[in-house]
């Protein structure tokens, strides 16, 4: 029986999350943490889907009904995207698997969407590519949010890092982190809302714009400086530009005593830059530090997070594990 393995990177935002609502400029990179799907033909009629981290299974019939638990639905619009290209439906058990934390704003659900559909449609001797696999992986995870902007889907499809702004093709950015540097992704294992997070700032953003303009104006004045140091491996200019940029986040009410404990405690003890990464309210917090380093700062902070992950950014994209 045939079987595929796929995997895809998350993301973090590096600079510019909720500025980029009002077009504003963000940046965003690929992470080492991934999502991993294998698919492997069954022999029974239908189509089961199993996420490891969720803990739940799902079983339809070739038509694409069944019982499926609403977390799962976004594979099943995945799979009618795909029928609609002409791909017939398999009989298979797919397994989903992800590195890192659910619902923490580090495009889990989007890198899980990529790699299922490249999975699939390998499994068919035909795999999806660049522009085609993000559209198909897009069209599930329009299930799980509703707008997507695109950007999970860009990074988890074609990996690296790009400099993003609505309405606008998003632009690739050279990287250059020295050796010696890493990034760590503090999770503080609270929930939030992402919907709620982005309503809060619009509504701040309008009562008060005459201030929060100046705001929106220096968040992407350091997107800029931000884009000079990572092409030329400046990680004493981008630490810096982290902090203020949490600073700027805060500002505007999406950070989190968590969060602010961690940024604290990584500035305190020698990291280079901190912020948080993603909507606020909780999530996660990213942090740029020499390696090492990172052993003590790990201690440090482990009080205000639930997992704490050493991660390289502007990694690959998707691609193809197993294919046999």
């Amino acid at each position: 029986m045939r079987r595929a393995e796929a995997s895809a990177p998350g993301k973090i935002i590096l600079f510019g999350e909720h500025f980029v609502v009002k077009g504003y400029r963000a940046i965003a990179t690929s992470t080492s943490l991934r999502a991993r799907v294998s698919v492997e033909e069954i022999r029974e009629p239908g189509i089961v889907i199993e996420s490891e981290n969720l803990n739940i299974k799902g079983s339809l019939n070739l038509n694409l009904e069944g019982n499926v638990p609403r977390e799962l639905l976004v594979y099943v619009e995945i799979l009618r995207a795909l029928r609609e290209r002409g791909f017939n439906m398999i009989p298979h058990r797919a397994r989903l698997k992800s590195s890192m934390p659910i619902s923490a704003g580090l495009g889990s659900s989007a890198s899980t969407s990529v790699a299922y559909a490249l999975a699939y449609t390998a499994l068919h001797g035909d795999p999806l590519k660049g522009r085609d696999l993000l559209e198909v992986s897009l069209e599930g995870e329009k299930v799980a949010h509703g707008r997507p902007s695109g950007i999970d889907n860009t990074i988890a499809t074609l990996g690296g890092t790009i400099v993003y702004r609505r309405g606008e093709e998003p632009l690739k950015v050279e990287v250059n982190i020295p050796e010696g540097y890493t990034f760590l992704i503090a999770d503080t294992g609270v929930k939030r809302s992402t919907r709620e997070a982005v309503e809060h700032v619009l509504k701040l953003a309008e009562s008060l714009w005459k201030i929060a303009s100046l705001i929106y104006e220096a968040a992407d004045k350091i997107v800029e400086e931000a884009l000079k140091a990572l092409k030329t491996g400046d990680v004493k200019t981008l630490g810096p530009l982290m902090y203020v940029n949490h600073g700027l986040l805060n500002a505007i009410g999406v950070s989190h005593e968590k969060l602010d404990a961690i940024v604290y405690e990584a500035r305190k003890h020698g990291a280079l830059g901190a912020k948080l990464t993603g909507a606020g309210w909780g999530g996660c917090a990213i942090i740029l530090a020499r390696e090492g380093d990172i052993e003590n700062l790990a201690e440090k902070i482990s009080k205000h997070t639930v997992t704490i992950e050493k991660a390289k950014i502007n990694v690959e994209g998707a691609t193809i594990d197993y294919n046999s």
